[in-house]
């Protein structure tokens, strides 16, 4: 996570395990988070975290961090509306066959398709709203950055002119 800074306001960078747990909870099991629902609300939940954390000065992200960060979730966020869709489509029972066994074998996958809080189509919107949440979070991070590292300019600069009149 090289360029992101994580800490309580005026803290040493780094230093809060809070932060670094909202962090890990938005990255950790981004794979798996479709099938997984606790994953899915994990992504969720640890980006609207990030979010809170950024607002209160709590995050930080150099240029190099935010633009990587950002093209990750550009492209999950790029096609979500492409896997909607397709997972949309799998909610209808497919025609499987007369058979009853067939018919529950189509129940059942438009069920893990958008059938419940556990199925693929719910835990899609959750990791959407995770993603997007995270993405404001990164450009109010780098705000903050941009933010911390004028102060330490002119800090750096008041101390060079008392160092210079002396």
């Amino acid at each position: 996570m090289a360029g992101i800074t994580f800490g309580e306001e005026g803290s040493v960078p780094g230093t809060s395990q809070a932060a670094g747990d909202a962090g890990q909870n938005l990255l950790k099991g981004i794979l798996s988070a479709p099938t997984d629902a606790d994953a899915a609300k994990r992504i969720s939940t640890g980006g609207a975290e990030l979010k809170k954390m950024a607002e209160k000065g709590s995050f930080a992200i150099n240029e190099a961090g935010l633009q990587a960060y950002l093209k990750a979730c550009d492209k999950f966020l790029g096609g979500f509306d492409y896997w909607r869709g397709q997972l949309q489509r799998l909610t209808q029972p497919a025609k499987m066959g007369g058979s009853e066994y067939a018919k529950k074998v189509a129940d059942f996958n438009a069920k893990v398709a958008g059938g419940d809080d556990q199925a693929l189509l719910p835990n899609l919107q959750l990791m959407y709203k995770g993603i997007e949440d995270a993405k404001a979070a990164l450009q109010i991070a780098r705000k903050n950055y941009r933010e911390t590292e004028e102060a330490h300019n002119i800090t750096f600069a008041k101390i060079t002119k008392e160092l210079d009149q002396q």
